[in-house]
């Protein structure tokens, strides 16, 4: 039996083509399987745009409590908790209509998940050791 062949196009094109995923079981939740992707920049920016808000030109930027921070940072993860948790064929589980909801249940299994995926990225430390590592001796 022959592989199918996908055009160079198709591949670089598929929705999920740039993500790295995996399938976690959370036993929490009675060993359901999810799968995790690594954020998209638009979820990165979303994160950014809570973490560091902009700030109008001749104002300061407002000082936070403690509480207000822990809450804040809470807000931006859920931003990226949605952002890559999808179900079992590869669809988003939450949409931004969602965000309210996930933020008022946002605990401990959602965080792990989250680090995981954050896991996922390639820092760029990394990707120069493993380019490193791969260069051809002389």
């Amino acid at each position: 039996m022959s592989k199918p062949v996908f055009s160079l196009r198709d591949l670089a094109l598929a929705p999920l083509s740039g993500f790295r995923k995996k399938v976690v079981t959370v036993p929490e939740w009675g060993n359901a399987s999810v799968t995790i992707r690594e954020p998209s920049s638009k979820g990165w920016i979303e994160w950014q745009q809570i973490i560091s808000p902009e700030v109008p030109e001749g104002q300061e930027p407002v000082k936070l409590t403690p509480a207000q921070t822990v809450h804040r940072n809470m807000q931006a993860d859920v931003v990226l908790f949605i952002d890559v948790l999808l179900d079992d064929k590869d669809q988003p589980v939450f949409s931004e209509e969602d965000r309210a909801l996930v933020e008022g249940i946002y605990g401990p299994v959602h965080s792990r998940l989250l680090k995981q995926a954050l896991d996922l990225s390639t820092t760029a430390e990394a990707a120069e050791k493993k380019s490193e590592s791969q260069e051809p001796s002389s």
